[in-house]
C-alpha cells in the first residue's frame, strides 16, 4: 500500500471518528441557540465539553492531512475514498451510538465499497 493510500485513509477515518465523537459532544449539549446575543457563551459552553473538543482536534488533523494528501494526488481519486467515511459513521453509529442498523444502509454500504473500487480501477 503506497504512503499516499496510508494518508488518505487515515485522513478519512480520522474525520469519521472526529465527527462521532462530535456527536457524543453534541449530545451533551441540550439546547443551543447560537444567537448574536449568546454566541460567545455558547461557543465557550460548546468548547467545555471534551468530546467536542477531542472531536474537533480529530477533525482539525484530518484536515491537515487532506492538505497534504491534495499536494500529491489526483482530487478526483482522493475525494472518492472521502464516501468511505460513511461507512465508517454508519459502524461506529451502530456500535456507540445505538443506532440502527438497517437492510438500507447494509445495501449503501455495498453501493459505496463498489463504487469507490470502480472509480479508482
Amino acid at each position: 500500500m503506497n504512503r499516499n493510500l496510508i494518508d488518505i485513509l487515515v485522513s478519512v477515518f480520522m474525520g469519521a471518528i472526529g465527527q462521532t465523537i462530535l456527536k457524543l459532544g453534541a449530545n451533551k449539549l441540550g439546547s443551543l441557540s447560537l444567537s448574536f446575543k449568546t454566541i460567545i457563551k455558547d461557543v465557550i459552553h460548546i468548547l467545555m465539553i471534551p468530546e467536542i473538543f477531542i472531536g474537533l482536534i480529530l477533525f482539525g488533523g484530518s484536515f491537515l492531512l487532506w492538505i497534504k494528501v491534495l499536494t500529491k494526488s489526483d482530487l478526483s481519486y482522493a475525494y472518492s475514498m472521502v464516501s468511505l467515511g460513511y461507512i465508517v459513521v454508519a459502524l461506529l453509529s451502530k456500535f456507540l451510538l445505538h443506532e440502527t442498523f438497517t437492510v438500507n444502509k447494509i445495501i449503501g454500504v455495498v453501493m459505496i465499497i463498489s463504487g469507490v473500487f470502480v472509480l479508482n480501477r
